[in-house]
């Protein structure tokens, strides 16, 4: 239930708090008042997206704020300790500031959240029915979605959303898989011609490298051979050579560390550099008498590394590229050349999707006519209670109609992600008259009494949430308002109501009262909302019921309509909604 409405700086509200009750809560007043404005800062509270647009001109920013009572148990506890909010207080309040300019705030029992967390609660909280919503009944996908809603089909919807989509993903693969047979010719011939050229040259991982070094040798072998002679010579063979040189330096201090042991380090240094000396001349020797300066060998190298610098060229900066290109070449290939038989393999998967897609939609298609039958004697019960005692109201099923041929299986049959039928109310307002269309044979007043009655189907088994009527009511009057003030007050037996209406007859069944009325403060517009008791809803429902402004008779009239209002809620309170 919604205790406490307060907004701030909305179009022509300036600072307004309503405190709302249980049962049905009315709004009246003049056109233009500010009715609507209230159920739009509601609508806020709800989830609905803010529009910078309805701050008030002059202020930086508007401020929502609306305290619910919700019935103790509900979901609501579970899914705020799942956002990380406190669900353990008996109130919720959501907080929302519009800015003017730049991004709001959105508060939930004074914890800062997202707009998707707070529209979660809205829809566990409130339910809205905007102005003209019965308009919406003409649309025939409105239709679908109602059956589904009274039938709780949500497992059974997600089953055959499922299913359509995986067949939408099969056929899509086929559709690629085609277009690759079909260039499969051409492309198969390129890839071959690369495994080919690859294959032909078979590199190594950091061949060319090594073949760059050996090129570079090759290419300066009579020089090396030059350097090496003269470095062995000079280390080794020479007269005199620094080994020779080395060793005999060496002896000598040894001898002088025996008579002084100061010299002892300096002997042991030079017999390690005679060590080093020797082994450098054996290392150079060794390289010489294994290096091979064939000038063969050289074109060979040359030539390997052409071929391999052509195929780095067009696969890839080094070998592992190169091989890497190999490897996603023969993988490809071998795709392609598989085509025909992944092709089988898809046609059997989607043979199988579409047959679990069937399955699903057939359970759905059962599901919807049962409920259908369930329906229409609960929907034409209460089209009698507001005054259309013979009216008929069917509902029809067609196939669904697809927009693409992708979502076509055998048989010309559409598969459509919310199920294989369309469905449509049908609605005979006057006996002997054919079920037709509700765009074909429903006035405005029908229109909204077929919606109140779904409403009150749908929603009167529910309790403790907050429905909202803005004008709903529109295009109807008398007897038939008066009924639909007792279908809305019944409803606010099981649900917090709160309605705008500008019918007497309807404002007469309301357990609360308000005016919602407009003054100049300041040089400034400012709605403003006051409950109603005795004389002064008298004199509200005496000035909407019209004629030359209140007089005795029509405060008399006013009186009349309350006295029968009462009368019909003591009626409700001996049964249930």
């Amino acid at each position: 239930m919604l205790t406490t409405l307060r907004v701030r700086d909305i179009a022509i509200i300036e600072d307004l708090v309503v405190e709302f009750g249980p049962g049905l809560n009315v709004l009246t007043g003049e056109t233009g008042a500010g009715k609507s404005i209230v159920v739009d800062a509601l609508a806020l509270a709800a989830g609905e997206r803010a529009d910078a647009r309805l701050v008030r001109s002059g202020a930086s920013r508007a401020v929502v704020e609306a305290v619910f009572a919700p019935p103790p148990g509900g979901d609501w506890s579970r899914l705020l300790e799942e956002r990380g909010i406190d669900g353990s207080t008996s109130e919720i309040v959501v907080r929302r500031e519009v800015a003017a300019e730049g991004a709001g705030r959105i508060y939930l029992n004074g914890s800062p959240c997202a707009l998707a967390v707070v529209r979660e609660i809205g829809e566990l909280l409130v339910e809205l029915h905007g102005q003209h919503e019965h308009q919406s009944l003409l649309s025939v996908e409105r239709h679908q979605e109602l059956l589904d809603r009274f039938g709780e089909h949500e497992e059974i919807l997600a089953r055959v959303g499922a299913a359509h989509e995986r067949v939408l993903e099969i056929v899509r693969n086929k559709a690629r898989l085609e277009e690759r047979k079909a260039e499969r010719g051409g492309r198969a011939e390129d890839l071959a011609r690369r495994i080919r050229e690859i294959d032909a040259v078979s590199p190594r991982a950091g061949e060319y490298e090594s073949l760059e070094t050996e090129r570079r040798i090759l290419k300066n072998a009579g020089r090396l051979a030059e350097l090496l002679d003269e470095a062995i010579a000079a280390l080794y063979d020479g007269e005199p050579a620094a080994a020779a040189l080395g060793a005999a330096a060496a002896r000598r201090v040894a001898e002088l560390a025996q008579i002084d042991p100061a010299l002892e380090d300096l002997a042991r240094r030079l017999e390690t550099a005679r060590l080093e000396l020797e082994d450098a001349g054996a290392t150079l020797r060794d390289y010489k008498d294994r290096t091979d300066f064939d000038p063969d060998r050289l074109e060979s190298a040359t030539s390997r590394l052409a071929a391999l610098d052509r195929l780095r060229l067009h696969y890839g900066p080094d070998e592992e590229a190169v091989l890497r290109s190999r490897e996603e070449a023969a993988r490809e290939l071998a795709q392609i050349e598989n085509v025909d038989a992944e092709m089988e393999r898809l046609a059997a998967e989607l043979a199988g999707a579409e047959e679990e897609y069937r399955r699903a939609a057939s359970a759905l298609s059962k599901a919807r006519g049962a409920a259908g039958r369930r329906l229409k004697p609960r929907i034409e019960m209460q089209l009698a209670s507001l005054a259309l005692p013979k009216a008929r109201l069917d509902v029809a099923f067609t196939p669904a109609r697809g927009r693409s041929l992708e979502l076509r299986a055998a048989g010309d049959t559409v598969l459509h992600p919310r199920g294989s039928e369309r469905v449509e109310f049908l609605l005979a307002a006057n006996p002997g008259e054919p079920a037709r269309p509700l765009s074909k044979v429903a006035s405005g007043g029908e229109l909204s009494r077929v919606m109140l009655a779904l409403h009150a189907v749908l929603d009167g088994a529910g309790q403790g949430r907050v429905l909202v009527f803005d004008e709903v009511d529109a295009g109807i009057g008398g007897a038939v308002a008066d009924a639909v003030g007792a279908r809305l007050s019944q409803l606010a037996l099981r649900n917090q109501v709160l309605c705008v209406t500008h019918l007497p007859q309807v404002a007469a069944h309301a357990d609360r009262h308000y005016h919602v009325h407009k003054r100049t403060v300041s040089g400034r517009t400012r709605a403003e909302v006051r409950a109603l008791s005795g004389d002064e809803r008298v004199d509200e429902l005496a000035r909407m019921l019209g004629g030359k402004g209140i007089t005795d008779a029509s405060r008399r009239n006013a009186r009349v309509l309350l006295r029968e209002a009462s009368g019909s809620r003591d009626a409700q309170l001996g049964g249930p909604a």
